[in-house]
């Protein structure tokens, strides 16, 4: 995957999972001049959207994108997964019939996408990292930076990476990764970092804390509702 310029020094606007919305647009209206993070998911709408209006979506994000490079980070969420690796398993509401043209717009820019973003101490992916997850699984390494090590795994760690687990669905004794994590697997959260990740929805920002970590829980923007920080130093 493709190193992000970690140099802002701009508020960041934090947006939960797409899911072909344009709750979006009013955020960045609202927000000018900041960074805009979004956590993924951009297809597999739970509501009744037109196919042309939900690719139309995920292409006016990726002009966004293209815009303001320097300003938008897009990560990847399990349900964009599976419309760019054939042998994935699918999620709920996979859709065949935008399948092609959804694989087609992922691939062609795949260089705008990221597994995740690292900010100082601050961590950015879709569904969040738990301890247990990241060194006994992952086989992590805490003195490394922690979002260039999920961007750029070794072979051997790409089933843990991509994994489903028990609470969604996968094998018993399984933790989900980052793409998969459920909100009741992410009680112990890497310790000495501030995560913010989508996946898990919620009615309104949350935030949990346990030995050192941190998750802030931001699948809300199907409420309206985004997440505004502040730069880092300034907190």
């Amino acid at each position: 995957m493709k190193k992000i310029d970690k140099e802002n020094n701009k508020p960041t606007v934090v947006l939960g999972d797409i899911h072909g919305l344009t709750y979006w647009k009013k955020a960045v209206d609202e927000n000018p001049a900041c960074r805009y993070i979004f956590l993924g998911d951009y297809l597999d709408p739970y509501q009744n959207i037109a196919h042309k209006q939900l690719l139309n979506n995920l292409k006016e994000i990726i002009r966004l994108k293209k815009d303001h490079v320097n300003d938008v980070i897009l990560l990847l969420g399990n349900h964009d997964l599976h419309y760019i690796i054939s042998d994935i398993e699918l999620c709920t509401r996979f859709d065949y019939k935008i399948e092609e043209a959804a694989h087609a717009l992922f691939s062609e820019n795949a260089y705008l996408f990221t597994y995740a973003f690292q900010e100082n101490k601050r961590i950015f992916t879709h569904a969040g990292i738990s301890e247990k997850w990241f060194f006994d699984d992952f086989g992590g390494d805490a003195d490394k930076n922690i979002a260039e090590q999920l961007n750029n795994p070794h072979h051997d760690q790409l089933p843990a990476l991509y994994r489903c687990g028990a609470m969604r669905g996968g094998d018993r004794k399984a933790v989900g990764g980052i793409f998969w994590a459920d909100i009741d697997e992410l009680t112990d959260p890497l310790p000495g970092y501030t995560q913010f990740v989508g996946h898990n929805r919620v009615d309104k920002i949350i935030e949990y804390a346990n030995n050192d970590g941190q998750i802030t829980f931001c699948d809300c923007l199907y409420n309206g509702i985004y997440l505004k920080l502040e730069c880092e130093n300034e907190n």
